[in-house]
């Protein structure tokens, strides 16, 4: 009887052992695998950032390019306006002074 009952009483204790150390393992794995999703998801942070950056920079490379066509625009209309200021320059002072003088004249 002292046998038996010894003998459940080991089985019990390699029981608990079992338990313990298989408790010990699924917390390790959990653990372990807490820590691999922590670092996906940093790795998916940081490469949505590259990313992101990456399309700012096209982005902004697109407004660019466009702003300078704008602006080598304004300064072509702005050289045509100048070049024709100055062909015309002469004759429409004459024409504002003649305006001028004939409106003195008529008061």
């Amino acid at each position: 009887m002292k046998e038996s009952i010894d003998s459940i009483l080991t089985i019990d204790k390699n029981t608990r052992e079992i338990v313990e150390k298989t408790e010990l393992e699924i917390e390790n794995l959990k653990k372990g695998l807490r820590e691999k999703l922590t670092d996906m998801e940093n790795e998916s942070i940081e490469k949505s950032k590259i990313l992101g950056k990456e399309k700012e920079d096209e982005i902004d490379k697109v407004f660019k390019k466009k702003a300078e066509l704008i602006r080598d625009e304004n300064k072509k209309n702005l050289e045509k306006i100048e070049k024709f200021y100055n062909d015309k320059e002469e004759d429409l002072v004459k024409e504002a002074l003649e305006l001028v003088l004939e409106g003195k004249h008529n008061v």
